[in-house]
């Protein structure tokens, strides 16, 4: 990353549904990728910035092309979680994305993802949009 910046934060609640478990009645491991992509897609909109508007205004998309989690502890069927989301890294054309999954105060889960602006149409890489970035960062950013 070059420049500066802090990044915003947010949280978003979760429940844990039965659909969500496995035979041993803990989250199933992909469950966790559907609880943080959809607090990511929220922290996004808490931040002023929609993406799905975006995506259909301008055939930009934003893919997942790297991931890494790591599974502290389990959930299971009706647990309250929240889900910590932030910007850890910014380039001309990715960001990464850090979730944490808590049921109180203890952590479940810990992600990094990475996200590559992509053009849709061509699939070669583009520019993060400075509206992502103004929704992401705290005011005073720069790459």
């Amino acid at each position: 990353m070059s420049g500066a910046f802090r990044s915003r934060r947010s949280s978003h609640a979760v429940r844990v549904r039965y659909a969500d478990t496995d035979q041993a009645a803990v989250v199933h491991h992909a469950a966790y990728l559907a609880f943080l992509e959809a607090a990511r897609i929220e922290h996004f909109r808490a931040h002023g910035f929609d993406y799905a508007a975006f995506e259909a205004a301008t055939r930009t998309g934003l893919p997942v092309v790297e991931l890494r989690v790591r599974y502290r502890s389990p959930a299971r069927f009706d647990d309250a979680l929240e889900v910590e989301t932030s910007t850890a890294a910014v380039t001309r054309f990715s960001m990464w994305i850090e979730g944490t999954v808590r049921r109180g105060h203890v952590v479940l889960v810990e992600s990094k993802v990475r996200l590559a602006c992509v053009d849709m149409g061509t699939e070669r890489p583009s520019r993060l949009p400075r509206e992502l970035l103004d929704a992401c960062l705290e005011p005073g950013w720069e790459l």
